[in-house]
């Protein structure tokens, strides 16, 4: 398999991370199939495409002309089959539970064509601890792109000890296609670089606020004006999503003795997850959103 057989992507998992992985790769001429596994989120889903249609307008990155066009290149259905017929690369971003990506990984590996490539955009698990789910280890690797996917253009990409030289090239020269800079792990590494980077700072940064020291707010004033830069550690969470990786803090903070992160636990579960805020995709976290406070020119004085 070359990377001109590179045709025809699938998406699996039609929310924030989904939908802009596949616009990234219509905008650059390919053909994008999403699976959406609720048949309820249809009009959602396509509501939230057609809305970072029209932001990537107005950022004058497309055309009003060429958005419509790139539209027509994505395609939407409830059906497996129908996704997955004739795809040539597959990206997963459903929730990060284990059960559930290896569960759909079987599922589309008997569906799929054989020469598909599996990629998983996993923040925090390993992709040798998926592979053999898909059928396929050695055209299976972690792509993780960064959010907002338009605006970092970076990938993360990572292979596990058996993924294939072939599958590693093509994934390179594929995401360099769709506009986006490789960073390349040269071995498995939780949260990859920019997320093992970050959240040492996200874990200090939660620390204080739990234990009443600061607001998010004050947090995030410290980081951007040391660090002259237009958003904080805690608006960046907000535009990860707070439920991402969820399921692991949950069962961590129930089942360890470390009593700090029972406390972040607490704090996020009954100040936001209850809540349902859960950052910039619900219109409130940390920030209310369209319009978070930090982007106010005041918010540093």
């Amino acid at each position: 398999m070359k990377i001109d057989d590179i045709k025809r992507i699938l998406i699996i998992g039609s929310g924030t991370m989904g939908n802009q992985i596949g616009i990234q790769s219509a905008m650059h001429g390919y053909q994008v199939s999403i699976f959406v596994r609720n048949p309820a989120k249809n009009d959602i889903v396509w509501d939230d495409i057609k809305k970072r249609a029209d932001w990537i307008v107005r950022r004058e990155e497309l055309s009003r002309e060429e958005a419509d066009q790139m539209l027509k290149r994505i395609y939407t259905t409830n059906d497996p089959a129908e996704a997955a017929k004739d795809a040539d690369l597959l990206s997963e971003s459903v929730p990060e539970i284990p059960s559930l990506k290896k569960e759909l990984f079987g599922k589309f590996n008997k569906l799929c064509p054989e020469h598909t490539i599996f990629s998983t955009n996993t923040s925090g698990l390993l992709p040798s601890k998926l592979a053999e789910s898909t059928g396929r280890p050695e055209r299976f690797l972690a792509l993780h792109y960064n959010n907002p996917v338009f605006i970092t253009k970076t990938v993360d990409i990572m292979g596990h000890p058996g993924t294939s030289k072939e599958v590693l090239e093509i994934a390179i020269e594929f995401n360099r296609r769709i506009g986006l800079i490789p960073i390349i792990l040269e071995k498995e590494q939780p949260g990859y670089i920019i997320n093992s980077l970050l959240g040492g700072l996200m874990g200090r940064a939660l620390e204080l606020v739990a234990n009443g020291v600061a607001t998010p707010q004050q947090v995030d004033k410290c980081w951007m004006s040391n660090m002259k830069i237009g958003i904080g550690i805690f608006g960046i969470m907000d535009n990860n999503g707070l439920d991402v990786g969820w399921e692991m803090r949950e069962k961590y903070a129930r089942s360890s003795e470390d009593k700090q992160a029972k406390a972040i636990y607490e704090y996020l579960k009954n100040n936001y997850i209850d809540k349902g805020h859960l950052g910039r995709k619900t219109g409130q976290g940390f920030y209310k959103y369209p319009k978070p406070e930090y982007k106010n020119p005041d918010f540093l004085k």
